[in-house]
Formats: structure tokens, C-alpha cells, sequence
């Protein structure tokens, strides 16, 4: 059987580059880029082509997905989830326009089937436009008359990942560790390469028309999650519960000096994304792709030796 050509917007990025690696030789892959000397240099040896393309450039979509079969949509903008409308780094352009461009492309260049990577809170009726663009840009795939497969993961985790490595770089150097909220809100820490697993699957045709919740084998709370983290690591910190309203007061600090700044640092939107649930049902997905999903504990292994 031929391979397919499989078009990854975001393929450079944290989840691409792990969805690049898992697809090798079993497809003929496009990584659209905006970098794209800098892209080939953070994933060598996979004999991907890397093409120049933007997700918020309509024009550059047409000759970036010409030929492929498969797109597959994993774009983040830079600072995600801190969005800078400056420089047009929001939810609304790159995810939901973004999709919208590529569904576009996708029709007209005879892209048979397209993936995206949502996440586990989208909601198009959400008041977050994090969740709302997600949602709006599930919609838009679901309407578009062309053959999906949506993945919603919950917190994304992995040795290249800003999250995990950051909060074991917090708990380093920090006296006290600081949850946001209550600490309480859910979370089902999945490993990049279980998601990148699924996502090969599905270009090899699984999950026809599905919306799949993407979460690790357990769930917990943002607390439970930094105390594995301390044990992985044996950096243990007393913990400090950080209040929703300072929190949000802050993020309205750093919203007024956004314009001094040479990037947003922090927002009340983001807020919202610290504390969220996102707590995954993966019945539905354990049932189609079969996966084996990696425990939390033996999937971070990598903090032992990196701190």
C-alpha cells in the first residue's frame, strides 16, 4: 500500500514533533512551518519535507497541502496559552481561523481526511476564547463535509514539554511551591507519545468521524500531579494555595503592562486555563485505538535525571 501524504501544520511544535517522529516511514510528511530551517534542525533523521506556511496566511496553505491526503492541524501560537493580539497571536485567528484556512485549503486541494488537535475543555458556548476557538473550530471540521478525527487531550506531557519541566525547575530553586486555586481542579496527565500514537492510528484510518477525549490511565488533581512531581524529582516544598482573585488580579496587572512589554507574560484568560478540569472520559478511545496508555509515574520518569 502507498503511503500517504500527510500535511502537519504545528509540526514543529511540542506535540508535532512528536506526531512527526511516530508517523517515520510509514508516511510521506509536509511539515508546514513558518521556520523552516529551523524547524528541520529541531527534528532531524526523519526525512520529513518542511515547507514555509502559516495557518493564519491563507495564500501560503495552497502549495504547502498540494498532493497530501491527510492534513493534520497540531498549530499552537508562541506563548500559548498567553495570547498577544499585537502580533495577532490569539485563540480566534490561529485556532479557529487557522482551522477555518486549512478546511478550506483541504476542499480545495483534495485533502481526504483531517486531524486536529483540540483539547479537552473546547466548548464553542465556552466565555474562555481558548475554549471557545477550540470549540468553533470542531464545528467548522464537522460541517466541512470532509472525513475527521478530533483528539481532546487533556494536560500534554513529555521530556520536551514546558509545563512538567517547569514546575520541577519551580520546585528547585523555589522555599515554597504555590498551586494555582484550589489545587483541586482536574487533570489526566497524557504522555506526547500516546497522543502521537493515536494520531497514527487515525491517519491510518481509525477513529473515522470521532471526537476522542485524550487522557493518561488515571486522574488527578493539579496538587496530586506537583507531589509526583516532588517525589520524581525528591524535591519536596511545602505547599501554598495561590486565591482565584489574586491570581486574576494579577493577570490584570500584566494585561496593563502588556504594552510596555516585548510579550505578554500572564492574563486572566490564562487563568482560566490554570484552572480548569480537564478531567478526560477515554472509554471511547481505549475502545477504538486499543492503546496501552502510560502511567503518570513511569511516563515522567525523564524529571529524575533532568533535575
Amino acid at each position: 500500500m502507498e503511503r500517504p501524504t500527510v500535511a502537519i501544520a504545528g509540526g514543529s511544535g511540542f506535540i508535532g514533533r512528536a506526531i512527526v517522529r511516530r508517523l517515520g516511514d510509514a508516511a510521506r510528511l509536509r511539515v508546514l512551518t513558518r521556520h523552516p530551517d529551523a524547524a528541520r534542525a529541531r527534528i532531524p533523521g526523519t526525512g520529513a519535507e518542511f515547507v514555509q506556511a502559516d495557518v493564519t496566511d491563507p495564500a501560503s496553505l495552497e502549495p504547502a497541502m498540494a498532493g497530501a491526503q491527510v492534513a493534520v492541524n497540531a498549530a499552537q501560537f508562541d506563548g500559548y496559552p498567553v495570547e498577544n493580539p499585537r502580533q495577532g497571536l490569539t485563540f480566534e485567528r490561529v485556532d479557529y481561523g487557522g482551522t477555518v484556512a486549512m478546511l478550506a485549503t483541504a476542499r480545495r486541494t483534495g485533502v481526504a481526511r483531517f486531524i486536529y488537535i483540540s483539547g479537552a475543555a473546547a466548548d464553542e458556548n465556552s466565555s474562555q476564547p481558548g475554549f471557545r476557538a477550540k470549540g468553533r473550530a470542531e464545528r467548522a471540521i464537522r460541517d466541512s463535509g470532509i472525513d475527521y478525527t478530533i483528539f481532546r487531550p487533556s494536560l500534554v506531557y513529555g521530556a520536551e514539554d514546558r509545563v512538567t519541566n517547569m514546575l520541577a525547575r519551580a520546585l528547585r530553586y523555589a522555599p515554597v511551591f504555590a498551586v494555582p486555586g484550589t489545587g483541586r481542579q482536574r487533570v489526566q496527565p497524557v504522555l506526547v507519545d500516546d497522543l502521537a500514537a493515536c494520531v497514527a492510528m487515525a491517519v491510518g484510518g481509525s477513529g473515522r468521524n470521532g471526537v476522542f477525549d485524550v487522557g493518561g490511565p488515571e486522574a488527578m488533581t493539579f496538587e496530586e500531579m506537583v507531589r509526583l512531581i516532588m517525589e520524581l524529582t525528591g524535591c519536596h516544598r511545602p505547599i501554598v494555595r495561590m486565591p482565584e482573585a489574586l491570581m486574576r488580579l494579577g493577570g490584570a496587572l500584566a494585561e496593563g503592562l502588556s504594552a510596555v512589554l516585548p510579550r505578554p507574560v500572564f492574563s486572566r484568560d490564562a487563568v482560566d486555563f490554570l484552572l480548569a478540569d480537564n478531567a478526560c472520559d477515554i472509554a471511547p478511545l481505549l475502545a477504538e485505538f486499543a492503546i496501552r496508555l502510560t502511567p503518570a509515574r513511569a511516563g515522567m520518569a525523564y524529571l529524575k535525571a533532568a533535575h
